[in-house]
């Protein structure tokens, strides 16, 4: 790390000097070529003054003027300096602003709350990969159902999310909401209704209730409590003096792995979404703080509220699951309930056995 640190500081002080370099000899060039210009016009208009083609006071006259010709010309270097400092980032700005904007249907169907989501036939391949990375996946849900998605790294559970959040498209098939396409729909009506909680939150440097009020401005005290409450944020809650006004983070309280996925769960349901995303939100945190997060996540989904979908590493935070599916090189092997998959005997039979089940057997030997 030093040897790379000591050679992209030589590089980065040998572009230095050259710049230096650079715009010291424009600067004396400029600055010799226009003093020259100037000396040789003054002397000129002398000349012309001793042979009486010119008054004096057309001398003054001719002279002031030079100062408002010559003075900008001086400042031509520095424009060309500071015009190549910055031209990098203006191109970079520039490709920025010339991405095509997201497409939206010229009129779009209004879908209203979403009630049922279908998969049918999906498949995706990402651009430079040389297989799918979805093949051939279907499924449905309705309002109060919960379904799971498990299998190994790379099986495609992440690549789901983003099709399902409107963040991919589908290179076959078709992602119904409602009973409608989602070409035919306004994406952006989709994901306000969407509640979508990752396995690394983003907090930011402030308050609680500023945290929760990224994903409604507009919402009250009362609104963000009973969204904690039903997140299970009763220790943070109780830790915090202020309220809703306590600061988090740098000058705040601390908040542990747990606490920061509640508040981003919070967040989430402040929304009062009818699409409920869990994208592996405890695969980093402990056994304990696993746990407790779990719980929180059994008891929404038996709410019944809305649609709740779990993207899962940990086999026994999905096991509540109305249908579980099991993923394997992008295609679905196996699905069912928890039951009905240990009892078949494939490999979300393997891998429950790996995660849970030697640990039983070793506890029953003993």
């Amino acid at each position: 790390e030093i040897n790379r640190l000591n050679t992209n500081t030589r590089k980065i002080l040998g572009l230095e000097l050259k710049k230096v370099k650079y715009i010291r000899t424009l600067g004396f060039i400029q600055g010799t070529t226009i003093n020259l210009l100037r000396n040789c016009v003054i002397v000129f208009l002398i000349y012309l003054v001793f042979r009486n083609e010119i008054a004096f006071g057309d001398y003054m006259l001719f002279f002031m003027y030079s100062f408002f010709i010559f003075n900008p010309l001086q400042e031509f270097g520095n424009i060309i300096q500071l015009y190549r400092e910055t031209e990098v980032s203006l191109t970079n700005f520039k490709q920025l602003m010339e991405q095509p904007a997201e497409e939206i249907p010229a009129n779009p169907v209004k879908i209203g709350p979403i009630k049922e989501m279908e998969f049918s036939s999906v498949s995706f391949k990402h651009l430079t990969s040389t297989r799918h990375a979805l093949k051939n996946v279907s499924f449905k849900i309705k309002t109060g159902e919960t379904i799971a998605f498990v299998g190994p790294s790379g099986s495609g559970k992440t690549t789901l999310v983003k099709l399902l959040v409107g963040l991919y498209k589908p290179a076959e098939g078709n992602i119904l909401y409602n009973g409608h396409a989602y070409t035919q729909i306004d994406i952006n009506e989709l994901r306000a209704q969407l509640g979508f909680v990752t396995q690394d939150s983003q907090l930011f440097s402030g308050t609680i209730k500023e945290n929760l009020l990224f994903v409604k401005p507009d919402a009250t005290d009362d609104e963000c409590m009973t969204a904690l409450n039903r997140a299970a944020c009763h220790s943070l809650l109780n830790r915090a003096d202020k309220g809703l006004d306590t600061l988090i983070g740098e000058g705040g309280i601390k908040v542990s792995g747990g606490e920061k996925q509640r508040i981003s769960i919070a967040r989430a349901l402040l929304r009062h979404p009818n699409l409920l995303v869990f994208d592996e939100a405890t695969s980093a945190l402990d056994s304990l703080t696993e746990e407790e997060i779990s719980e929180t996540i059994r008891t929404l989904s038996n709410s019944q509220e809305h649609i709740t979908v779990l993207i899962a590493h940990r086999l026994s935070t999905i096991m509540h699951a109305n249908t579980i599916y099991v993923f394997e090189k992008g295609g679905i092997i196996e699905y069912g309930t928890h039951e009905q998959l240990v009892n078949n005997k494939g490999l979300y039979y393997a891998m429950w056995r790996q995660q849970v089940g030697e640990t039983i057997e070793i506890l029953k030997n003993h």
